[in-house]
């Protein structure tokens, strides 16, 4: 429909439309012990998971949005909620700056040698199990399931 002379375009609003919300920790951790509880025992892929914990989250939020590594994130250590990691080993000689499962930080794993010295084996997660050694062992499959511990150290919840 062609538009009148002297009448333009509808005129804009100042304030952008949200079109997402990114909900905080404690409704993302509630939401998967709800997934969990009430829905399958366990999800054998970090997306199916995702999907069912954005789904629980979109009955309080419609525009409530979850990316996968930030949920992997929160969940670490999450009582009720198991996280299980499946690895494959690649060749890769370049160094690892953060844990691919959590983001957290590396430390070397040393080894003293017999004239005394030390020598670096690999490196350990300080948040979660994640290890690696000179052939680099890269998180392929991410399962989720009812269950799990508390933050590390504390033993099972």
């Amino acid at each position: 429909m062609p538009e009148k002379a002297g009448e333009g375009p509808p005129p804009a609003d100042d304030a952008p439309t949200v079109r997402y919300r990114v909900p905080d920790e404690t409704a993302v951790r509630r939401a998967a012990r709800r997934v969990l509880r009430s829905g399958r025992p366990s999800y054998p892929s970090q997306a199916s998971f995702r999907t069912a914990v954005e789904r629980e989250l979109r009955r309080d939020d419609p525009l409530a949005v979850l990316g996968g590594a930030r949920l992997r994130r929160l969940l670490i250590d999450a009582p009720g909620v198991r996280l299980s990691v499946r690895y494959t080993e690649r060749d890769d000689d370049r160094p690892v700056e953060e844990c691919p499962v959590c983001g957290g930080a590396l430390q070397p794993v040393r080894n003293r040698t017999l004239t005394g010295g030390l020598v670096v084996l690999g490196q350990r997660c300080t948040r979660c199990d994640y290890w690696t050694h000179r052939a680099r062992r890269v998180p392929v499959r991410y399962a989720f399931s009812r269950g799990g511990r508390g933050p590390r150290g504390r033993g099972p919840v």
